[in-house]
C-alpha cells in the first residue's frame, strides 16, 4: 500500500485528480453498461453518467447525495432507491427522486419523464439545487421529499419555468467556484480556494416534537 503522506506527491507525478471522499457531497454515479454493451438497453446510461458526475462533482449538500443511471426499466443500476435514479425507456429518460436503500429503505418516485439528455440534465440540477436550498443539514433527499411533498417539488421544478432556470444558475454559480483539484490548490501548484464542509448552510437551532435538531 501507499502511505498517505506519499499521496501528494504520487498525484502530482502522474498528473491525475486526487479524487474526493467527503461526506456530504455526490457520491459516484451508478451506471449500468448501457445500450452501447447490452441488447436490453434503450439508452446510453454510461455516458449520461458520466456527464452527470462532471456536471455535479464537488458540490456540497445537506447530505450525501447518491445517483444512478439505468440504461432500460430492466434497472440493473438499481436507480429506484437512489436520491436521483434515472432510467432509460424508448424515447427518453424517467426521472426518480427521493430514494434510500439500507435500512430505512424508500422506494424512489417518479418526478417526470423527459425525451432528451438535456432536458433531463436541468432538471436533475434544479431538484439538486432545491434540495441544497431547502433541506435540513444531514438531511436525506428521502426525508426531505416526505417531508415536503412531491407535488411542492414539482410546482417549483416542473410548473415554474422562471424557478427552474433561477435554481439552475444558482447552482453553475456555486460550482464554478470548486473546479479547482484540492490537493494541487494546497499544495500551491493550483490557484483556487478549496470547497469546505457545510458551504452555504446556516447552524439554525431547530426543536421538532421536542427534540433538538
Amino acid at each position: 500500500g501507499v502511505s498517505k503522506e506519499k499521496l501528494p506527491s504520487i498525484w502530482k507525478a502522474l498528473d491525475t485528480p486526487s479524487g474526493y471522499a467527503y461526506a456530504k457531497a455526490l457520491r459516484t454515479v451508478k451506471t449500468c453498461v448501457g445500450n452501447n454493451w447490452c441488447r436490453f438497453g434503450t439508452q446510453d446510461s454510461m455516458g449520461f453518467g458520466i456527464e452527470l458526475e462532471k456536471e455535479l462533482e464537488r458540490a456540497w449538500t445537506p447530505a450525501k447525495l447518491k445517483l444512478a443511471v439505468s440504461g432500460c426499466p430492466r434497472n440493473c443500476a438499481e436507480a429506484s432507491i437512489k436520491d436521483i435514479g434515472i432510467v432509460g425507456v424508448e424515447g427518453g429518460w424517467e426521472i426518480y427522486c427521493g430514494g434510500n436503500g439500507g435500512v430505512r429503505l424508500r422506494g424512489a418516485e417518479l418526478l417526470c419523464t423527459t425525451q432528451t439528455t438535456e432536458e433531463a440534465t436541468e432538471i436533475i440540477k434544479a431538484y439538486v439545487q432545491l434540495y441544497r436550498e431547502e433541506a435540513r443539514y444531514g438531511e436525506r433527499t428521502s426525508t426531505w421529499t416526505e417531508r415536503t411533498g412531491l407535488n411542492q417539488i414539482k410546482l417549483k421544478i416542473l410548473e415554474d419555468e422562471e424557478g427552474k432556470k433561477a435554481l439552475v444558475a444558482r447552482l453553475d454559480e456555486y460550482l464554478a467556484t470548486l473546479r479547482g483539484d484540492p490537493w494541487k490548490i494546497l499544495s500551491g501548484d493550483q490557484e483556487g480556494k478549496p470547497s469546505k464542509t457545510g458551504v452555504g448552510f446556516e447552524s439554525l437551532n431547530i426543536e421538532e416534537e421536542g427534540v433538538s435538531l
